[in-house]
C-alpha cells in the first residue's frame, strides 16, 4: 500500500475516532443534565418524607374538622413545579366536586408570608382548596414541593406523592376521590 492510499485511510479512521467520542460525550453530558434537572440531588438535611402508615401530628391542626380523608398539597410561591401543576390542581377540585366527594382538599404553605402570592397564583389558575394553610414543611416532613399527602383524620398517611406528578400519578390521585 502506498503512502499516499494510507493517508486517506488514517485521516478517516481519525475522523471516525473523533465523530464516536463527540457523540460520547453530548451522551453523557445529556444524561447528566437530564438527571440534574428531573432529578436534583437532596439538599443534605432535607427529610426524606412519611412513610405510609405515619402518623403526622403536625398536620392535624391543618385538617378541617369532620373530614375523614384530606389530600394535603404541599406548594410554595417560588416553585415553579407547583405553578406547572395548576391545571391539575383545578382539574382535580373539579373532578372532586362533580364526584361529590367526601375528600377534602388543603393546600400547605411553608409560611403565612406566602399566603398572598400562593392565593394569588391558585386564583390566576382557577384553583380553589378547600383551605390554604401555613405549616412548617420540617414538620410535616415535606422532601420538596409539590408534595401530595392523604390522611386520614388522625394524620395518618395513606399515600405520598413527591414532585410534578406523571399523568398515572395524576390518574392515581384523582381515583381516590
Amino acid at each position: 500500500m502506498s503512502d499516499e492510499a494510507a493517508a486517506p485511510k488514517k485521516r478517516f479512521n481519525l475522523e471516525t475516532v473523533t465523530n464516536i467520542a463527540i457523540i460520547l460525550l453530548c451522551v453523557v453530558a445529556s444524561v447528566v443534565l437530564i438527571r440534574n434537572h428531573f432529578f436534583p440531588p437532596r439538599p443534605p438535611g432535607m427529610p426524606q418524607g412519611p412513610e405510609v402508615g405515619e402518623r403526622l401530628d403536625a398536620v392535624k391542626p391543618i385538617l378541617p374538622a369532620g373530614s375523614t380523608k384530606t389530600l394535603v398539597v404541599a406548594i410554595a410561591p417560588t416553585c415553579h413545579y407547583c405553578n406547572e401543576s395548576m391545571p391539575f390542581y383545578k382539574s382535580l377540585m373539579d373532578e372532586r366536586n362533580r364526584k361529590g366527594s367526601p375528600v377534602k382538599v388543603v393546600g400547605a404553605i411553608p409560611a403565612p408570608e406566602a399566603k398572598d402570592e400562593e392565593s394569588k397564583h391558585m386564583t390566576a389558575a382557577g384553583v380553589a382548596f378547600d383551605a390554604l394553610s401555613p405549616i412548617a414543611f420540617p414538620a410535616i416532613k415535606v422532601p420538596g414541593t409539590p408534595t401530595l399527602y392523604l390522611v386520614d383524620d388522625g394524620g395518618k398517611v395513606q399515600k405520598v406523592w413527591v414532585g410534578k406528578l406523571t399523568a398515572d400519578q395524576e390518574k392515581e390521585v384523582l381515583a381516590i376521590l
